[in-house]
């Protein structure tokens, strides 16, 4: 037994907030136009929604991307991938919000190579997961600055989950 065979990952429910910011493309807030943004691969959508000097710190690589040139370079790698995000949460309260979803997705060449750049630590080559599909579910808190932009968020993504997919 590895410790999740009690888990039901398909019975997460979103919680109930408001049921249009949950539907799919949702653009009701700076976060899901994002996500949507990366997962369209619509470049300019997703810049829109970030304020120059972001900070975005990566859990749990305790990594801290500072800047639109740094961040936008994850997020374009991202965005490689043949994304289909599901989401949980998607609730803002004046200029915090918390965005909460599946990240599902199929890996590329292109995030093979940019994790591989950035060392990430693959559970096996990685040239042999191209094309494996992927399901981890991630968590976004984020504050928005005066223009409504994203200046700061911290992203929680169980990476071991992530990883064991792959084994």
């Amino acid at each position: 037994m590895d410790g999740f065979d009690d888990l039901d990952l398909e019975s997460t429910r979103p919680i109930d907030l408001n049921s249009e910011t949950l539907k799919p493309g949702s653009q009701a807030t700076p976060m899901s136009r994002l996500i949507y943004g990366v997962a369209a691969a619509d470049i300019p959508a997703v810049e829109a929604q970030i304020a120059d000097n972001i900070e975005w710190g990566l859990m749990p690589y305790l990594k801290v991307l500072k800047g639109r040139e740094q961040v936008m370079s994850w997020l374009k790698a991202g965005s490689a991938d043949q994304k289909e995000p599901v989401m949980i949460t998607n609730a803002m309260s004046k200029d915090w919000g918390v965005f909460e979803y599946w990240n599902i997705g199929t890996l590329s060449d292109d995030v093979i190579n940019f994790g591989n750049a950035n060392h990430w630590p693959w559970p096996k080559d990685p040239k042999n997961l191209l094309g494996e599909k992927y399901k981890v579910v991630q968590c976004f808190v984020y504050h928005v600055n005066a223009e409504g932009k994203i200046d700061t968020m911290r992203q929680y993504l169980d990476t071991q989950s992530l990883w064991a997919q792959f084994k």
